[in-house]
């Protein structure tokens, strides 16, 4: 009895491609497909069909999300995890599909060399593979590119920077989807920086696109951008990927949107050197898109706080947190003074505070407007841990502070105090941020600045521009997230109403041990 290909049929079903549609672009029969699923004929892997089936379903494996699950599928099959090439990935796709994969793979086994099959140190494995491969220095198309970037990238040492120049904003392999997965995927796993230089055109699509492509790892502080003005006339577009001080890959595209990117995967020692010195020059005489404060920034951070709640201007603030902003000075002091400072750091402290809180109150008073939106869940937390995590900035201190729950239920109750006498302030209440927005808070001065404290790392970063193309960027998607409140909980009633819940439910989780 013939015996189905459920790989074949397996991977037909996870790229949604059907037998009518494989047959067409094959040129043959839909019942031939239906045979070759069925097991009724063999899929041989040196057949001609077994090539152009393996060209069809590589052509439409254009997520890195489709390699990752090809290659658990191969990792499963136990064939070889050497993808690094798109000829070793179609030749892993073979032996997966075909009916005679693994009598091929146990023969090819006991004919390799001893000094590759067996017992030879494994570098010198991976480069007679490689070269038996046809590892080629030219990668054609962005799957190329991205199998070939993968390993470079997944080899740098932990904390690495990746320099990264592109000499035109609208470069379609920077803001391809596979490409940020991958760079996104690298900061996952291996925590890499990425230093990117653009010559910017104007055209504020592009930079929107470039902008979006990385949000996550902008605020996160992953990657440092900076911009050059003005584009010259090209005839190809370049994007120059410094991986380390032995390898970079030159990636050229075309101003049309039909032929392939073509990258060359450069080792050459000295040209590496210079083509980074080259960069360092670059970069040194470019804009910063945006600053990126470490931990050691407190006198910065206070000034940029300043900015916000002390000068003219509507402020806008998300975040996945609670606003030690809106705690009264006693309260402020209170937590202070558990926090052991001598008396003069104390003092300023305290003083920093009560400047902040005059000028956020005078702008109130003036008739600025202030939103702000915090998460349901995120006060729930609170409630459940009675205390809550936040950047130790808010209290001129580095790392991470745990606000007391007295300290919680006096920001909430602060919070109450303004929807009450403050018309110009308004406070949505989200079920919960998305993904973007968790752990960290953005202010953003309308037609001035933005600023964002991230605390999903070790230490707090804070990210500050005052770029109206990255400003115009966030301020949108703050209004769309502020839009949300049309189904949620939007009036200035029920915020209250939600906000006398939490502070009732925290003080009432154990009154003598929070509040002794």
């Amino acid at each position: 009895m013939a015996k189905p290909n459920n790989r074949f049929r397996a991977v037909l079903e996870y790229l949604g491609i059907t037998n009518a549609k494989l047959a067409k672009a094959l040129g043959c029969d839909p019942s031939l497909i239906s045979r070759c699923l069925s097991g009724q004929r063999a899929l041989k892997a040196a057949s001609v069909q077994m090539d152009a089936i393996a060209e069809y379903i590589l052509s439409h494996a254009k997520r890195t999300q489709d390699l990752d699950w090809l290659k658990a599928r191969f990792l499963e099959a136990g064939l070889s995890t050497d993808n690094s090439t798109v000829y070793r990935f179609k030749q892993n796709l073979i032996m997966w599909l075909a009916t005679d994969g693994e009598t091929l793979r146990n023969n090819l086994g006991r004919s390799l060399p001893g000094d590759i099959a067996g017992g030879a140190p494994a570098e010198k494995k991976r480069e007679q593979l490689q070269s038996a491969a046809g590892d080629n220095d030219v990668k054609i198309g962005a799957m190329e590119v991205i199998l070939a970037l993968r390993p470079a990238l997944a080899s740098l040492p932990k904390g690495s920077s990746v320099r990264i120049f592109l000499s035109n904003d609208r470069l379609r392999m920077a803001t391809n989807e596979d490409i940020a997965a991958l760079f996104r995927e690298m900061i996952a796993e291996n925590d890499l920086h990425f230093q990117m230089v653009v010559c910017v055109s104007g055209d504020t699509l592009a930079m929107s696109k470039l902008l979006d492509a990385y949000i996550e790892a902008l605020i996160s502080g992953h990657v440092w951008l900076r911009i050059v003005h003005g584009m010259t006339q090209t005839v190809t577009s370049a994007m120059h990927i410094l991986v380390s001080d032995d390898l970079c890959f030159l990636v050229s595209e075309t101003l049309g949107t039909f032929a392939p990117p073509v990258a060359a995967v450069i080792r050459n020692r000295v040209f590496v050197a210079e083509t980074l010195g080259n960069f360092e020059a670059a970069a040194r005489y470019a804009q910063p898109v945006l600053n990126i404060y470490g931990d050691e920034y407190t006198r910065d951070v206070i000034e940029i706080l300043a900015l916000e709640y002390c000068t003219p201007g509507a402020l806008d603030v998300v975040k996945d947190s609670i606003n030690p902003m809106f705690m009264s000075s006693a309260n402020y002091d209170r937590f202070l003074k558990t926090r052991g400072h001598s008396k003069d750091e104390f003092s300023w402290r305290s003083a920093e505070f009560v400047r902040f809180k005059a000028g956020m109150d005078a702008n109130l008073k003036n008739g600025v407007p202030f939103r702000e939106i915090i998460s349901l869940s995120r006060l729930n937390d609170i409630v459940l841990h009675g205390r809550c995590r936040m950047a130790g900035l808010y209290f001129a201190e580095h790392g991470y502070i745990d606000l007391d729950a007295r300290g919680c239920v006096d920001i909430l109750n602060g919070y109450i105090d303004y929807l009450e006498n403050e018309p110009n302030f308004s406070l949505l209440i989200l079920d919960n941020l998305t993904a973007l927005h968790g752990n960290n808070c953005w202010h953003i001065k309308r037609s001035g600045h933005v600023a964002i404290n991230n605390w999903q790392g070790k230490e707090p970063v804070m990210i500050h521009s005052d770029q109206l193309t990255l400003l115009r960027e966030f301020q949108e998607r703050f209004d769309r997230l502020w839009e949300q409140g049309a189904g949620a909980i939007g009036s200035r009633a029920n915020v209250i109403s939600i906000l006398r819940d939490v502070t009732g439910r925290i003080t009432n989780t154990d009154i003598t041990c929070l509040f002794p």
